[in-house]
């Protein structure tokens, strides 16, 4: 009897503790955060800001970036591929420029030259960045470098790691810079689509360096911007019709064959594995700062090469020997300075630069003035300044000053 009795008394104990038991795995189960609350719970003009936390503690991902140039002939695509890795502040990139046969070759052209990616690779550690060609040296562009070569080398340095990627110049940057005003489309993966506008002077950012200055543009149409978080709230793409902006370009008179200007950035594979693929051992890694050198600073008879700095200008060059294959020979400085009278509409000091250039080639040395490898002739790079004054004993006047090198172009 007391056996039995023993027996009933743990039964009845276990049937009792049951419901409560049960009823303390209940509140565990509410109590579980949901899948990206740490971003959807927070007030909404403060969930991007969230989503670009919660993206990098993901700690890696693959990403891809494009700028679509669209023409009645085909489209050109600006295409960036790579990795990221939000840990140790890197990331790889693969850049190319992809145009369809019937794309106008004139703006193809333009556009390698504005923004050159064909075959490039580009590296960011930090605020350093490294560019190679194709079996290149590795390129190394630090912060010393970008100081001592001028504003050129912008167009490499704009992809050093930012406050939002490591891999910085592309939609990313953009998100965290936006507040939401209406609430996002719920998908049924749970992920977000948020549909906003951003100032057209802030996605001209994405645009190759010549083609960004819209500061002073107002009264712009603002720039259409789509948003996707996914379920965990990390950003998983972004896109952007740059129409108003591409309608001031057409107004300046610059890109006017493209039709359609589109941006796009996506995200994948958060949290996999990232292969190092940059500098490392034995690879062969030369300083920028060491190397290349602004082309006002060569003496004349010096020669250099352009194709290889990955910066698509003549401002920054790589001098070399005469004697190796070069692109361009240094035959003079020249200096504009001139006073007009009245105000007159000149847009820079290039028409008198030329002149100027013309007069310092009468005076080079013969070989360099008659064919062989300058059959090319001449041309000039620098940089102007115009202005105009009014009153005074002398009236109305418009200066215009500037420097520039002369340089004879190889064949």
């Amino acid at each position: 009897m007391g056996t039995l009795k023993t027996a009933r008394h743990r039964r009845a104990a276990a049937a009792l503790l049951l419901p409560v038991i049960i009823g303390m795995a209940g509140c565990a189960a509410e109590d579980k955060t949901p899948a990206g609350e740490a971003v959807y719970g927070r007030p909404l003009a403060e969930q991007f800001q969230a989503a670009t936390d919660a993206t990098r503690d993901a700690g890696t991902a693959a990403f891809s970036s494009t700028l679509t140039y669209g023409a009645a002939g085909g489209d050109a695509v600006d295409r960036t591929r790579g990795s990221l890795d939000y840990t140790r502040g890197t990331s790889f990139a693969k850049l190319g420029l992809d145009a369809d046969r019937h794309f106008p070759a004139e703006l193809r052209e333009q556009l390698h030259a504005s923004d050159p990616k064909a075959g490039e690779v580009l590296v960011t550690s930090g605020e350093d960045v490294y560019l190679r060609h194709g079996a290149s040296s590795w390129l190394k562009f630090t912060p010393r470098a970008v100081n001592e070569l001028g504003e050129s080398t912008g167009v490499i340095a704009a992809h050093a790691a930012g406050d939002a990627a490591p891999y910085s110049g592309t939609l990313a940057d953009l998100v965290p810079r936006l507040i939401p005003r209406e609430k996002p489309e719920r998908q049924a993966d749970g992920s977000r689509v948020y549909q906003l506008t951003a100032l057209p002077e802030v996605a001209s950012e994405l645009l190759p360096r010549d083609l960004q200055s819209l500061q002073n543009d107002w009264g712009l149409d603002p720039v259409d911007v789509t948003v996707r978080l996914d379920a965990d709230g990390r950003l998983s793409s972004a896109t952007a019709d740059l129409g108003p902006v591409l309608d001031r370009l057409h107004a300046r008179g610059e890109l006017r064959p493209v039709k359609r200007l589109h941006a796009a950035f996506a995200l994948s594979a958060f949290g996999e594995p990232v292969k190092s693929k940059g500098p490392s051992g034995g690879a062969s890694v030369e300083d920028a700062a060491e190397v290349l050198a602004p082309v006002d600073t060569l003496k004349r008879g010096r020669c250099a090469t352009t194709g290889d700095t990955g910066l698509g200008t003549t401002a920054v060059v790589r001098p070399v020997d005469c004697a190796k294959p070069h692109d361009l020979r240094v035959f003079g400085q020249v200096k504009v300075d001139r006073r007009l009278p009245g105000n007159q509409d000149i847009e820079n000091g290039d028409p008198f630069a030329r002149v100027a250039c013309e007069r310092k080639l009468a005076a080079a040395p013969e070989d360099w003035r008659r064919g062989g490898a300058y059959a090319e002739g001449f041309s000039f790079v620098g940089s102007s300044q115009v202005g105009s004054s009014f009153g005074g004993e002398a009236g109305a006047e418009t200066t215009v000053t500037g420097t520039y090198t002369c340089y004879l172009r190889s064949a």
